[in-house]
């Protein structure tokens, strides 16, 4: 499909003519996304009939309202990490908001950053460190947009005991509906402030974004407020090394562990109990080899060497834990509140987390990063989820993970996971463990046809799995076909959905490939 020339001229007097493009070459890049082509067995998906940057939320209105004018959809996109910024057809705006690159405010007092689209976690964190803050930093990692993270999409992380889940630290929102109506939620809508996304009146946040957000299903965010968390570190960590041999010695305060565990369920109580303790600045399941291994060496031969050295021994029941004091007496507290779980999990600190480079190279990763994408797709260029997630207890976190290791087991004899032998789920707990989420992804060997089917049936015994038992949510899987498979199994949220589509997106602006209309 082309866009039509007098569409192309009404969007460039909005944007200009170098913020805008309908060339292949252009459009093109935004059809490719490594992320879900094990699943889909492609990596390029639809072209969007133009690419657009607006640079204000005024462009961003006037875009939407021409898109509804000219009977076009849009999908917006902040740093496009991720299979959700692809449309769905063929008659889709791409809106790339990297011209909105800011970051407004950090309000030190209140403990809030203002930002717009494109500004990514890390950028937030080196500024909140210098003023002693925190920002909760996404598990698919610190390059990621802050603002989609919050308003749009999942929210796990490795500080997800002390800061929660991401779209409980969002605030103020400036949002643009489908209609192209321009709405501020919370205190910024009175012009008092950004502190709060909630009220006056009934809160929208479950409406806007819920567990797994819109992903652009419901129009644009263009700002948003985020809570920032207190840093008991240094203004900045001193960090050594040359990309990509990062890494930062553990400060004065803080601790820095691997802890195995001879059970699923005894790794689940411990997380638990250190959680609800509040001990834990940051926490999360260590991946197996073929994914911590990737984030401590520069490529894949030192990977393969140490790996044959055995000296990326991580053992798959086991999590990686920092704690942070302010003070020595703080310090010596946690650790000793630490030491008595473990001994009442029947837990021990696994050697491999206390070798010097592991420990510095981990911890950098465990306090800024969160997650470095060469995890993940420098093995075999893509990974995928097995379609096991699930959130709900610590128990409930414990069973998922047993029954994720079992499928594991059962289709590494086939060779389509790289790295065999590496139990690469995750997991962690949230606020004080009130709850817990586990999600099992793997890289994936995606050579040949045969390995993409195979891959293909993991994860559709990973869907069943989810459906046939408790686990069954829908954090990752949008779109028709599996709401109405879920919907059922969820207390039928999907019927909400539909009707918050239509009230809000009445003439289907917004591309409905991840938030459908229910027609």
């Amino acid at each position: 499909m082309e866009l039509a020339q007098d569409f192309y001229r009404a969007f460039e007097d909005v944007v200009g003519s170098e913020n805008i493009s309908v060339d292949p070459a252009i459009v093109d890049g935004y059809a490719f996304q490594p992320m879900g082509g094990a699943r889909r067995g492609v990596r390029f998906f639809k072209r969007p009939i133009a690419v657009i940057l607006p640079g204000t939320t005024k462009e961003v209105q006037s875009v939407v309202k021409l898109c509804g004018r000219f009977k076009l959809k849009v999908r917006a996109m902040g740093t496009g990490y991720g299979i959700y910024n692809i449309v769905g057809s063929e008659d889709t705006v791409q809106l790339d908001l990297r011209r909105m690159n800011r970051i407004i405010d950090i309000d030190e007092k209140n403990m809030i950053a203002i930002v717009e689209p494109y500004v990514s976690f890390i950028q937030v964190m080196g500024e909140a460190m210098k003023k002693g803050l925190a920002c909760n930093v996404l598990g698919a990692g610190s390059q990621c947009s802050m603002l989609a993270s919050y308003t749009s999409l999942h929210g796990n992380n490795v500080m997800a005991a002390s800061q929660g889940y991401s779209g409980r630290n969002l605030l103020g929102v400036e949002w643009v509906l489908p209609t192209g109506e321009i709405i501020q939620l919370g205190a910024p809508g009175s012009g008092a402030g950004w502190f709060t996304g909630d009220g006056p009146g009934p809160s929208l946040r479950g409406i806007m974004r819920g567990a797994g957000g819109a992903q652009s299903g419901l129009g644009v965010f263009t700002k948003c407020a985020a809570h920032l968390h207190p840093w008991p570190g240094p203004a900045e960590l001193e960090v050594k090394g040359v990309s990509p041999y990062y890494e930062a010695e553990v400060p004065p305060n803080f601790e820095y562990h691997i802890c195995e565990f001879p059970t699923w369920q005894q790794y689940a109580d411990a997380m638990a109990k250190m959680g609800a303790a509040g001990i834990v600045f940051s926490m999360q399941k260590t991946g197996g080899p073929g994914s911590v291994g990737n984030c401590v060496t520069g490529n894949n031969n030192e990977f393969y060497e140490k790996r044959v050295k055995g000296e990326l021994a991580v053992p798959w029941k086991s999590f990686a834990i920092v704690m942070a004091g302010y003070t020595k007496e703080e310090h010596d507290w946690q650790v000793k509140t630490f030491n008595a779980i473990l001994e009442e999990t029947g837990g021990k600190i696994a050697p491999v987390g206390e070798d010097p480079m592991f420990k510095n190279s981990d911890f950098l990763c465990m306090t800024k990063a969160c997650f470095i994408p060469r995890q993940p797709f420098r093995a075999s260029g893509t990974f995928g989820v097995d379609g096991m997630v699930g959130i709900d207890t610590a128990d409930h976190m414990a069973i998922g993970l047993e029954a994720d290791a079992d499928l594991y087991t059962k289709h590494t004899p086939s060779g389509v996971m790289v790295n065999d032998g590496d139990l690469n789920s995750w997991s962690t707990v949230y606020e004080g463990s009130h709850y817990a989420l586990f999600e099992c992804g793997y890289a994936i060997s995606a050579i040949n046809q045969e390995n993409l089917k195979t891959y293909q049936k993991m994860t559709d015994e990973g869907n069943d799995l989810c459906y046939t038992t408790p686990f069954a949510n829908n954090l990752f899987h949008m779109g028709e076909l599996t709401l109405k498979r879920f919907g059922p199994k969820c207390m039928d949220y999907p019927k909400w959905m539909y009707k918050i589509k239509k009230t809000f997106d009445p003439n289907t602006v917004a591309d409905p490939l991840v938030y459908p209309t229910g027609d």
